[in-house]
């Protein structure tokens, strides 16, 4: 019975610590970089393209301020969402027009990305 007693108190103690949890981890939504005016892009990263229809598309990468093409490469979408990486390590630090041109050269969707 006294041996008891002495774990009533540790016991109780034990039950009413709080409960540990991990810490709160945010996801950050996926957007369609075309949806915003102006984009930060690093090195690797994944972006999200919304199609209407699938089809090959040329995507084009075109500086700002001396309209130069650095990339001009064909994709195969499908409807909907496309998530592609964007790999900007030879580039040289700037901004740049991101362009998405149809097969007859007609530019479907742009916005502005920041290297």
């Amino acid at each position: 019975m006294r041996k008891l007693i002495y774990l009533l108190p540790l016991i109780l103690f034990l039950g009413c610590t709080k409960d540990v949890i991990g810490p709160d981890v945010y996801v950050q939504p996926k957007v369609d970089i075309f949806e915003v005016q102006n984009t930060v892009v690093n090195d690797a990263d994944e972006i999200l393209i919304n199609f209407e229809s699938e089809g090959t598309y040329r995507l084009s990468l075109i500086d700002e301020f001396t309209n130069i093409t650095y990339t001009n490469e064909k994709y195969n979408a499908t409807e909907g969402s496309n998530l592609l990486n964007i790999y900007t390590k030879a580039l040289p630090k700037g901004s740049y027009n991101f362009l998405i041109k149809d097969n007859q050269n007609n530019i479907i969707k742009q916005t502005k990305i920041k290297l």
